[in-house]
Parts: C-alpha cells; structure tokens; sequence
C-alpha cells in the first residue's frame, strides 16, 4: 500500500485519519486550501447520504459533474486517500479517473517513488526526461495490487498490465490497434530493481501468422514453430518465423491461388531466389542473410515431408545452391602485436573489470553472451582442477573450461574487489545482470578505441584463442569440446588460418610450428592447462530406449527415429537389439525412410564393434 495499511472500521474514524494525514503532511498549502481538503469527507458524506463505508464507485463519480474545480480537489484528495490505505478496492478505469492533483497532498509518500524512478532512468541510460507517466502507472499498480513495492510478482504485474490494455482498448488513445507502450518502460524498471523477473519469451505465433489467408499453410506452419518452441532458443525461433512469413507473404502476393505447401513448386522457389538476389543488390539485404531465409525454408520443407504434413511435396523445392555460396571469410583473430598491445595496456592502464573481461575472454575463448551470464557458482573445481562451467551455452549446450592460473585470479581477484554481491551474478550494473552481450562487446570497443586498434569485438579474442591452441598441438576433437562447437567442420574453420595448419594433422602440429612464431602464447598457453575432458565433465547423457542424448533437459524432443538423426544422439553395443526392433517394426508398417535411418545406425554399429 502507497500509505500503509489503513486499520479504521467506522466512518468516523477513517475521516479521523485522514484529518491526521493532513496535519503530518509536508505540503504546504494556504487555509483556505487545509479548510476545503478537512471539509471535503464530511461534505461527500451528506452529498451521498451514506456512511463513508458503504461508498460505491457509482455515488463517487456522480459527485464530480458540474462541481468546480477547487471542490473536485478536495474530493480527489480524499478519495486518493481511502485508495492509497486500502479502504476502497481500486480498478484502472477508476484511477483514470483521478485528477492529476492527487500528487499534491501525497507528496510525501510518492516523492522516494519518483525520486527512484530518476535514478533507474539515468542508469539505464535512458534519455532524461519527465518520469510522471511511469510515476502514475507505478501508483495505479500499487493501488490496485494493494502490496507493498517489493513484494509485487510476475503474476500481479502481468494481471495489472491485462486489466489496463484491456481499458486502453476502450479509450480514444488506442492508434491502430497497439496496446499501450508505456508499460513497459515501467516493466524494465522493475526488472532492473530485482523486483521482477525477466519476462520468459513466450512466441503468439497464431497472431504473428493473422496475415496468411491459407488455412492448410497456417496448420503446417504452426505444427513446425510448436517443434521449434521444444528445440532452439528464442533468437532462432524468432530468425525461423520471420523467414517463413517473409517467404508466404511473397507466395501470397505473388501467386495468390497457391493455397498449400505442394504448390510451391520447383519455378516457384527459383523466382523466389531470384527475388531475394534482387533484394541484395538493391542493398536491402545482405547476402548472408538472404541464404539464411532461403535455408530457413529448405528445413522447413524438409521437416514437412519427415512428417508428412498434409499438402506436403514430394520433395524439397528449395536446394542449397540456389543462391550460391554464402561468403566465406576466414575467421579474424588478432596479432601477436595487437595482443601484446591489449595485454601491455590490460597490465597498465585499465580498470579490473577491463583487465577481468579480456583475460577471461583470451584465455578461454568463451562467447560474449556466456561471459554477461556467469554466475559465482560456475567456477568449479572439478578432480582438483578449478574449471569454468558454461551453462546453456549456444544451442543450449554445457560444457567446462579449465581455467589457466591467471585466468583463475583474476575471476578470484574480481570477486574479492569487483563484484557487486547484489545476486549471484558476476558481472552486473547497479545490480542487475548483463543480459546478452552487448554490455562486454561495448567494454571490448572501448578499450580498443583506447589503445588504437578498431574493431575489436569479443569474438576476435574466440579465434585467437582458437587458432594459438590448434598451433600449440591441441587436437582438433578436443578443441571442438572446447570451444562449445556443434560440428567439427565449425573448429576445423581455424584451420584455414595458417598454413602449417592446414597442410599437417593437428595432434603433430606443435611438432611441425616455427618456435616464436606466436611471441606471446608460452606467457600463459601451456599444454598441461588444456587436458582432455575427463568422461563427464561437461554433459550429461540421457537414456533413451535405443541409446543415449546428449542434449539439455530443457529440449523435449520426440524418442523416435529422430533421434537417429540427431548429433546428439549415440548409441552403444547393447543398443542393437532395441534398433533391430525398431528395424523390424518399420519395414512392417512400410515406412521405408525410417527403415533406412535405423539401418544405417545398425551398420555403423557393427562396423564401430567390428574394428580392432
């Protein structure tokens, strides 16, 4: 409550309280102004003709048409008052109500609010300005939540913001359709006090895909989003969707009869490539993301035909060479002077979070997004070997790091003298997490603009860190594991860097390197520090009925022969029997696909038992 919890049962004693209220008020006001704000309950008590108790909206509102202004004041003032200490149950359409004055005589109660939403403001770095419209809204939360300011929930924020766009609807302010934005500024304000919990992303695909007039698309479409919600993050799912609506709005405009998935035919996907090269050389898109609407597609085809949704082709329209190879760059990493410059300044000149973020960053190659998230809890010592342990990580992945001995202090020197301690959190402004990694890239820029190299970004030091293990004799399967890689073709990218790389096998290239041809890796590269990943350090595995899954819990995929086909699938010798009956079953039922994806499991099974 804004005033406390009011604890008076009569009339008589509420207006007692009130009167008292008034007297402890810092406002200043005139007598004439004290006389009409102590004259006002006994005054809407003879208007009414009822106890103050047995007040309804309905005998408040009528008290207000053609009353003057002064007299409206003192009634607000009142009626603010019976809110704000929970003698009367508030509504939004009731509060909207409310002259503005009501600030005036509760200033002293709204005055931390106000002042807390400045603060908020400039720490988020949001241009300054007027806050009095959070200010109202944070009220009217309150009010009608009836808890105090930090016991306020998810659940009660959400209910507030429901039962106010559903008032906004009805309002004249509503343009086009569109709730009303100033919510949420209110909404990043409670998250970054701790209050509120960041809101779970939570994809309304149905309304996302309104536009699309086929109902045979719209069915196949959401049954493969309602695949994707259980398996990819919300950044795919978000890419996935936009691909899939950009590509049908383009099918509905430009062939509006085709009215299912088999009538995207073979010209149809061609005349769709040919669109999007045009679109990328009128610099609208750029090629990578052209190829990625287009791959978006070519899965989503490829998923239609596995399950035989209804209108699905008989085979895939869209092929990987349509539009040419994406461009290939080979991944940038930094020089041993660009390193030694970074380093020399870290030792020098920069603050222990700069010194903290690059150390971290170079010497365990972990992505930007992963630093922002590291908790406390994640530095781990594992066989007595201090490790960091990456939760969920790209594609929702685990997986550890060992840490170097300087890596390890200075996360220890950070904890003792850095870290804020407001949550469990290791880096954090003003007490609230860095979400995503735009917080490190930013830190990243501006060292660099410090020390004259640009473009710096977070990344660079993940290829540097790549590209010195591979040439100091690290096994590319073990760098795959540490690097968080999906495929080895992703590690062996690093491998185009060098020369000697790409012409000698990776676990006899130390063999092979020029001493001194990377100055500053002996300063704290050393093998020892990178062992191989003892069995069961970084993941998991989940049984399954015919082998195993190596994949986060939080992913609920189907135990069927998808899983045959999944890189995170494997299986064992004592797998065999299940997959022979899983065999068997298909070739009965004469689903001749699965039949084969089992089979080819079966054989490579026997040829991995088979080998000395």
């Amino acid at each position: 409550m804004i005033l406390g919890r009011g604890m008076a049962q009569t009339s008589s004693a509420i207006i007692a309280e009130y009167q008292a209220f008034l007297q402890t008020s810092d406002t200043t006001m005139t007598d004439v102004i004290m006389c009409r704000l102590q004259e006002a309950p006994a005054v809407m008590a003879h208007r009414i003709g009822k106890p103050v108790t047995d007040w309804t909206d309905e005998d408040l509102l009528a008290l207000y048409p053609n009353r003057e202004k002064t007299t409206r004041y003192g009634y607000s003032a009142f009626w603010a008052f019976l809110l704000f200490r929970g003698y009367r149950p508030a509504t939004v359409a009731l509060l909207s109500q409310l002259p503005i004055q009501l600030t005036r005589h509760h200033r002293s109660a709204l005055a931390p609010h106000r002042l807390r939403l400045e603060q908020a403001q400039a720490e988020l770095q949001y241009l300054k300005g007027n806050v009095g419209t959070e200010l109202r809204h944070l009220i009217c939360l309150l009010a009608i939540v009836g808890k105090p300011l930090e016991a306020i929930s998810r659940a009660d924020f959400e209910a507030f913001r429901d039962d106010y766009q559903t008032w906004y609807r009805t309002t004249e302010r509503q343009t086009k359709g569109k709730p009303d934005a100033r919510l949420t500024r209110l909404e990043f304000y409670l998250i970054h006090w701790g209050i509120l919990p960041p809101a779970k992303v939570v994809f309304a695909h149905q309304e996302h895909f309104a536009q699309l007039h086929h109902p045979a698309i719209c069915q196949a479409i959401l049954a493969y989003m309602q695949w994707c919600d259980a398996k990819y993050k919300p950044s795919t799912i978000h890419s996935r969707r936009a691909a899939l609506l950009n590509f049908f709005l383009w099918l509905q405009q430009v062939h509006p009869n085709s009215c299912g998935l088999d009538d995207v035919t073979r010209p149809i996907a061609l005349a769709y490539a040919k669109y999007l090269k045009q679109q990328v050389e009128d610099h609208f898109y750029s090629p990578k993301y052209a190829i990625d609407l287009y791959r978006h597609l070519r899965l989503f085809y490829n998923f239609a035909i596995d399950e035989r949704l209804a209108t699905s082709p008989d085979r895939n329209p869209f092929t990987h060479k349509d539009l040419g190879q994406a461009p290939d760059p080979v991944p940038r990493y930094l020089s041993d002077h660009e390193v030694r410059t970074i380093l020399d300044y870290c030792n020098n000149n920069s603050t222990l979070k700069e010194q903290t973020i690059i150390i971290t960053l170079l010497h365990t190659g972990i992505r930007a997004a992963e630093l922002a998230a590291l908790q406390v809890t994640d530095i781990v010592q594992v066989q007595g070997k201090w490790k960091l342990h990456i939760h969920e990580g790209k594609g929702l992945k685990d997986r550890v790091i060992p840490l170097t001995a300087q890596c390890l202090a200075m996360l220890q020197a950070w904890q003792a003298n850095g870290w804020e301690q407001a949550n469990n959190f290791l880096f954090t402004h003003y007490g609230r997490p860095w979400r995503g990694g735009s917080h490190i890239c930013r830190v990243v820029r501006e060292l660099g603009h410090k020390v004259g190299l640009h473009n710096i970004t977070p990344h660079r030091f993940r290829h540097t860190f790549a590209v010195a293990l591979l040439n100091y004799g690290m096994r590319e399967s073990a760098l795959q594991k540490l690097m968080g890689h999906a495929t080895l073709n992703m590690t062996l990218e690093y491998a185009r860097i060098l020369d000697e790389t790409v012409e000698q096998e990776f676990n006899h290239a130390v063999a092979q390197m020029t001493t001194g041809a990377r100055t500053w890796v002996p300063d704290f590269f050393h093998a020892d520090d990178y062992p191989l990943f003892v069995e069961g350090d970084a993941i998991s595995w989940i049984r399954l009925p015919h082998g195993y899954c190596r994949r986060n819990p939080k992913l609920h995929c189907e135990s069927d022969v998808k899983c045959l086909l999944c890189d995170r699938y494997c299986a064992s010798a004592a797998d065999l029997p299940r997959l022979e009956e899983m065999h068997d079953r298909f070739v009965t039922l004469e689903l001749e696909l699965k039949a084969d994806v089992v089979a080819n499991q079966i054989r490579r099974l026997h040829e991995s038992n088979t080998k000395p």
